[in-house]
């Protein structure tokens, strides 16, 4: 796979081993891209057939698009995520070359390709790469992204994370979707919201950033009229995906309760006074890219570009690790076998860490009274009434999720129930621009009041059981929840599991 390739200057830092994140971002190779394209129809059940793109003119064209911040920050990741990927896993078929497959309407990340070479066919079946739409604006939104997914892909050993499609849409940063999804969208979403964050390139800062305030019929779907509409329209949801995730809203319920599937699942308007449960969170891409943001950002003041790095690689060094002594699969806790993992490779950090974790879910994955805890903080703080904050009270719960946690880190899984999907008869979601039209379906252990308003029948007193009983005890399988939920036998009809 080493044809004439097109050489982009790219500096990159080797990837270290079971060792603290060194203190200096050192030189290392350059990362180097193959923009390749389909060599005709793929039948069913083959890998993608792609020659490479020679046009001389297109490839200069093609090499612009990716000189960019974001696309800087999209090799840079590459070629780290590979050397540790290399160094810690099975995936020795990866190449030091990205491949970024030039596809309509290409949006994703993908493993297993072939080539047509000047010597044949050559079959790429292990190796990560992306597809992506053959114009300039995804490469500045979408390739960075995309990239996160190919390094997942990479560490897991040249595997996609297996998911479970639970939800009625894809996914978004505001929905409760599955395990999987929300693992490897959150992470991939945290390298967005860094960038936003530490970046001064205009045209991210545009993008992520509130500096743009135009107002008026000439400035079309820019104006200021338009942000909340404009920003749902990417289905991506850009805006929330920065000032959301770094202020780790998504933490939190939806405030919408009424009974609209989109409007709980997407919109970004949170109840603060009440957390999201264990399962919940796990199921939140918007929770899991906070997470890794903040794993990175943490401290009293920004950290520097090297210590950004180190800590990043420390991450995909864990996640290295954790993959390739367990397969993932679609019921796997993975954020919290990544916290689980993280002190067998730095111990050193893993206090800090942990800390992390717990402040963000406020204890939620440890402590049955974790959530009303915060609520009474959260209520008294709303009134100024200083004398209920209950901080000694927050002080002495934290500590003991810290000791619980040390002393046996499976305690994080004490409070999970499994991911049990249904769908209700006879009603769909749609998304008109994505042509997608599916089943109304959810988990219903990490159902959100709006959803479970959705099922037909279903009353206020038994919206209430539901709620009550899952948080007592996750649902264990379909005859538990018919048993214990509270809901009548015509609301159950309406519930295929």
């Amino acid at each position: 796979m080493r044809a004439s390739l097109l050489v982009l200057a790219i500096g990159v830092m080797a990837a270290g081993a079971f060792a603290a994140p060194p203190p200096v971002v050192a030189p290392a190779p350059i990362t180097r891209v193959v923009f390749i394209e389909s060599d005709g129809a793929t039948p069913a059940g083959e890998l993608p057939l792609y020659r490479m793109v020679t046009d001389p003119e297109r490839l200069v064209t093609l090499s612009k698009w990716v000189d960019s911040e974001t696309g800087r920050l999209a090799l840079d990741l590459y070629a780290r995520a590979r050397g540790i990927a290399v160094v810690h896993t099975a995936a020795r078929l990866q190449p030091a070359e990205y491949f970024i497959a030039l596809v309509p309407d290409g949006n994703n990340a993908a493993v297993g390709f072939r080539i047509r070479t000047t010597r044949g066919i050559e079959s790429c079946p292990q190796v990560a790469f992306i597809q992506l739409g053959p114009e300039e604006w995804r490469f500045s939104t979408t390739l960075l992204h995309e990239t996160g997914h190919v390094a997942l892909a990479m560490l897991a050993g040249g595997r996609v994370l297996p998911k479970r499609e639970i939800a009625a849409i894809p996914h978004t940063v505001a929905a409760l979707t599955d395990r999987g999804t929300a693992f490897d969208e959150g992470f991939a979403i945290s390298l967005e919201t860094l960038a936003a964050h530490l970046s001064e390139a205009p045209e991210i800062r545009r993008q992520y950033r509130h500096e743009q305030f135009l107002f008026g019929p000439a400035a079309r779907m820019r104006a200021e009229y338009y942000r909340p509409s404009a920003d749902l329209l990417t289905f991506a949801q850009m805006y929330a995906r920065y000032s959301e995730v770094r202020d780790n809203a998504f933490a939190f319920t939806a405030a919408f309760t009424g009974p609209d599937y989109l409007r709980v699942q997407m919109e970004k308007a949170r109840d603060f006074a009440t957390l999201r449960d264990a399962d919940q969170l796990l199921a939140s891409e918007g929770f899991t890219a906070s997470f890794f943001f903040s794993l990175l950002v943490r401290g009293e003041k920004p950290p520097g570009e090297e210590v950004i790095r180190a800590r990043e690689n420390a991450v995909m060094t864990v996640l290295a690790e954790m993959f390739a002594h367990q397969s993932p699969s679609p019921e796997a806790p993975l954020l919290l076998e990544f916290v689980e993992w993280y002190p067998k490779v730095y111990p050193s950090e893993w206090r800090e860490v942990l800390d992390v974790f717990l402040d963000l879910s406020r204890g939620v994955f440890v402590d049955a009274s974790a959530a009303a805890i915060w609520r009474t903080d959260y209520l008294a703080a709303l009134a100024l009434d200083l004398a209920h904050l209950d901080r000694e009270r927050i002080d002495a719960a934290r500590d003991r999720w810290r000791a619980a946690i040390v002393a046996d880190p499976k305690v994080l899984v004490s409070r999970l129930g499994p991911q049990l999907r249904c769908e209700v008869a006879g009603q769909t979601v749609k998304l008109v621009g994505l042509e997608s039209d599916r089943p109304l379906s959810f988990d219903v252990n990490t159902a959100e009041e709006g959803v479970m308003r959705l099922v037909p029948g279903v009353t206020q007193v038994e919206v209430t059981s539901w709620q009550a009983q899952r948080t007592r005890a996750p649902f264990t399988g379909a005859d538990d929840f018919r048993a214990r939920s509270g809901l009548s036998a015509t609301s159950l009809a309406s519930l295929k599991f």
